[in-house]
């Protein structure tokens, strides 16, 4: 019978009735939850903007969106860009750095986008 953290997992997301849990094996029941987990957020494909005109904000994330980049409107743990134009406020990029995404320009922005490497900065 497997453990109850495993049974509790097991009720919530896979689709067994609690008879066929209690028949699973400890090893089975673990092997159904990592074969169903959901994948972990790719940390490359999230950019927030910050500091442009909503003009420029929205010209910037339509090209982020067609490049299949996923547009989010602040610093989270899984960024991977802050596009920072002339209005950027210090302490959105200090949370960047902290959490490790790159802090890029637009300049930077659009060169990463045009041939797939991350610039030097």
């Amino acid at each position: 019978m497997p453990s109850e953290k495993l049974i509790r997992i097991l009720k919530a997301k896979s689709p067994f009735s609690v008879e066929e849990i209690e028949s699973l094996t400890e090893i089975d029941g673990w092997n159904w939850v990592y074969s169903n987990a959901k994948p972990a957020k790719d940390k490359l494909t999230q950019v927030c903007f910050t500091g442009f005109s909503t003009a420029e904000k929205t010209k910037l994330s339509t090209m982020a969106v067609e490049s299949n980049l996923a547009v989010v409107s602040s610093v989270t743990k899984n960024l991977a860009f802050l596009c920072a134009g002339e209005n950027a406020g210090p302490a959105k990029l200090e949370k960047a750095k902290g959490q490790g995404a790159l802090v890029l320009n637009r300049m930077q922005f659009i060169q990463l986008l045009e041939t797939g490497e991350i610039p030097s900065i």
